[in-house]
């Protein structure tokens, strides 16, 4: 085995120019672990931070050891035989990224875990299923998640400030007061403008490769999730693809409340059973989002796109209300909230707080009265009372 040019091949990719903006993933995940596994969506971010964890090791170049499970040579290796191999050498971790491009990742996997010594690190497509394959993995691997960027990392990574995540419950206790900071923070650059321009391009690093060529590669993101990643993981046929992009124009046509599983599943030409298949694929692959309605009521579940962006690139005319909610599940449901759908208002968060979401001249009489209701506006600096700026949701990670 030629693991000599896998080694060569690894420290010129090392050696390029380091990254220095961390996601906040970085400070959560334990490095250390004997087999730890970053899933997340296609431009998220995820190669970036395993690179910065390689460099940030302290190991000499000859005890850590990066390979692409795409690369032609790693391709047509078994990823045991590689591990086995460098660890003979005297490696001590191996990363592998997007081994969900490896066939039988998960046999190797477990046989290195079991009988070798090496720390290993992977990524993978956050459609990737540790225990969708034969083998089980999920009692060895510790497996973190990377959504997309949240506003406050667009912010910092705008702004070059840094900001603190904020927790749910000091949000809507503290909002006047934590949202006046972050504005007299920014100073000129102002933070509804920020947000405007979160809503379009911001919710993935790669936009800071060039704003105008960011539609193009999203769209190529969309492209890959579905014809490569779900195609592959989901052992989809090729001749069934266009439905989930079907799937997907649909949602455009029509705001989250007024998707119905019959109505959608005769325009897709699929039959009902089909169609929750291929929404769970889509959300398994970030690129739809359900909110369940609340088992208090008999209606359907709402569906969203995973991010505000997609909208830019799916839709034709996107309608405000529809942007505005996905915004709002976006950031509560990637700050790890468990959302439902209820009787009154948009969400409710963690059984606990109703959100209605609205713009300017939306009227909030529906949860008025309600204890622990608040007001989500749109195109506001401030908030007082229970009204809070949607755009401050966007600080909860």
């Amino acid at each position: 085995m030629d693991i000599d040019h896998l080694i060569t091949l690894s420290r010129s990719i090392l050696q390029r120019r380091k990254e220095k903006y961390r996601r906040f993933l970085h400070a959560k995940l334990n490095p250390h672990g004997r087999l730890v596994g970053i899933k997340g969506p296609r431009g998220a971010g995820k190669t970036t931070l395993v690179r910065q964890l390689l460099q940030e090791s302290g190991l000499a170049a000859e005890k850590a050891l990066y390979v692409t499970a795409d690369h032609p040579r790693v391709n047509a290796m078994r990823l045991y035989d590689i591990a086995e191999a460098f660890e003979k050498l005297g490696g001590q971790l191996l990363v592998i990224d997007e081994i969900h491009k490896q066939s039988g990742f998960a046999a190797d996997l477990k046989a290195v875990y079991d009988t070798l010594s090496l720390r290993v690190i992977f990524t993978g497509s956050s459609a990737l299923h540790l225990d969708h394959a034969k083998v089980d993995l999920s009692r060895r691997a510790v497996i973190y998640n990377l959504p997309c960027l949240s506003l406050r990392e667009f912010v910092e990574l705008e702004t070059g400030l840094e900001f603190a995540a904020l927790d749910l419950a000091t949000l809507v206790q503290d909002h006047a007061a934590i949202a006046g900071e972050i504005v007299t923070r920014l100073a000129d650059r102002r933070i509804l403008p920020l947000y405007r321009d979160y809503l379009t391009y911001g919710a993935y690093p790669f936009y800071r490769e060039g704003v105008v060529d960011y539609p193009i590669k999203l769209i190529e993101v969309v492209r890959q999730m579905i014809d490569s990643d779900l195609a592959v993981i989901y052992n989809i046929d090729k001749d069934h693809l266009n439905k989930l992009n079907r799937i997907l124009e649909l949602i455009c046509r029509s705001p989250p409340l007024e998707l119905k599983v019959t109505k959608l599943a005769g325009a897709a030409r699929i039959n009902i059973r089909t169609l929750y298949a291929y929404l769970g694929y889509l959300e398994k692959g970030s690129l739809v989002r359900t909110v369940p309605a609340h088992k208090s009521l008999a209606k359907a579940d709402k569906l969203y796109f995973d991010n505000p962006n997609l909208f830019s690139i799916l839709c034709d005319y996107p309608q405000q209300g529809a942007i505005r909610e996905t915004f709002a599940a976006t950031m509560l449901g990637n700050a790890g909230h468990r959302l439902h759908y209820p009787a009154r208002g948009d969400f409710l968060v963690d059984e606990r707080h109703l959100f209605e979401v609205g713009g300017k001249n939306k009227d909030f009489n529906q949860i008025s009265g309600i204890k622990d209701s608040f007001d989500l506006r749109d195109n506001e600096e401030y908030g007082i009372g229970n009204k809070i700026p949607l755009w401050l949701l966007g600080f909860l990670y």
